[in-house]
């Protein structure tokens, strides 16, 4: 009886710590226990560059990589940032809608993001370069 009991607790430990695992950054919502944008905010803060750079999609972040690691180390996101929305536009797909407050301020804007590869990823490109950085 208490091999048993012990081997279920184990088992149900086990699967809840694999579900968690599977989530990981495969969805806006699952990155360490926030959001993408605050994720990448906070490797921005680090100085962690090479760790945001993965997480973007799109036309800007094509570039050169030496410019775009560049770019991201020059760019103001230190603001205050909190995900005030989020819709599944399609399968894989989301619309995330965030606010931040720049010198008393509060502006909403909205952001893109899909799930490539395993994980789930920030659609960049200028309009929206100008969008997320100011």
């Amino acid at each position: 009886m208490g091999k048993s009991l012990i081997f279920i607790i184990i088992l149900i430990s086990g699967v809840a710590v694999s579900a968690q695992d599977n989530c990981l950054f495969r969805n806006p919502l699952c990155f360490y226990n926030t959001d993408i944008l605050t994720y990448l905010q906070v490797l921005h803060k680090n100085q962690q560059y090479e760790k945001m750079a993965p997480f973007f999609y799109g036309s800007f972040s094509d570039n050169n990589k030496y410019i775009f690691l560049n770019k991201l180390g020059e760019v103001d996101f230190g603001y205050t940032l909190k995900r005030v929305g989020v819709i599944e536009i399609e399968k894989n797909k989301w619309s995330l809608t965030y606010q931040r407050t720049i010198m008393g301020t509060n502006e909403n804007f909205k952001i893109e993001c899909a799930l490539i590869n395993d994980t789930c990823r920030v659609y960049l490109d200028e309009k929206q370069w100008s969008k997320i950085f100011k």
